[in-house]
């Protein structure tokens, strides 16, 4: 014979193991059923312009000042600067990460902006929020490769680079950061 307050197989006497009600929550979880982002699709097709219109703009100058007008004679986009590198014959492994790193900002942000269009989807954005995570991750990789190698791929220091930069190289550097905002909304949000 039970004692009351007992279930069946065990016995508690404190009554821990019934629920107010009798009776078990049911199966599933009480998640909100996803709905669109814009917020991490703002920044992600952002960071997508970004890193398309790098290789567009011009990087940096690369002529010299004539007769002390204060204006540079030529400068490379982002393309060229793409361009010379390839054109590097038995390049070095520095020269081989910087080309790519170049490309790989463009391309990573034409990721950028589908993954950015996905986002205006009622669809769970964490995967997506990781892809995008990753891809800001290498693109920033390979920004601080150029930062960091800077006197062997340019033949300047790393002030001297700056010194002669323009709005694509910028652009450059700021894709992948701007990449990363909309990839933790996307992973924050769900």
């Amino acid at each position: 014979m039970r004692k009351r307050g007992e279930v069946r197989g065990m016995a508690q006497p404190n009554g821990s193991m019934q629920r107010p009600g009798g009776s078990w929550p049911a199966g599933g979880s009480a998640r909100n059923p996803p709905r669109p982002d814009p917020v991490a699709a703002a920044l992600l097709l952002i960071a997508g312009a970004i890193g398309i219109w790098q290789l567009l703009l011009p990087w940096r100058s690369a002529g010299v000042d004539v007769a002390g007008s204060g204006q540079p004679q030529a400068s490379a986009t982002g393309w060229q600067v793409y361009r010379l590198l390839h054109a590097v014959p038995d390049p070095s492994v520095d020269i081989r990460v910087a080309t790519y790193s170049v490309l790989g900002v463009a391309v990573t942000g034409g990721a950028f902006i589908l993954l950015g269009l996905a986002m205006m989807l009622p669809i769970n954005h964490r995967p997506l929020g990781l892809a995008a995570l990753l891809l800001s991750v290498l693109s920033i990789s390979g920004a601080c490769w150029l930062l960091v190698r800077s006197r062997t791929i340019f033949d300047v220091g790393l002030f001297g680079l700056f010194t002669q930069a323009q709005l694509g190289w910028y652009l450059f550097l700021a894709a992948g950061i701007v990449g990363i905002g909309g990839a933790w909304k996307a992973l924050a949000t769900g």
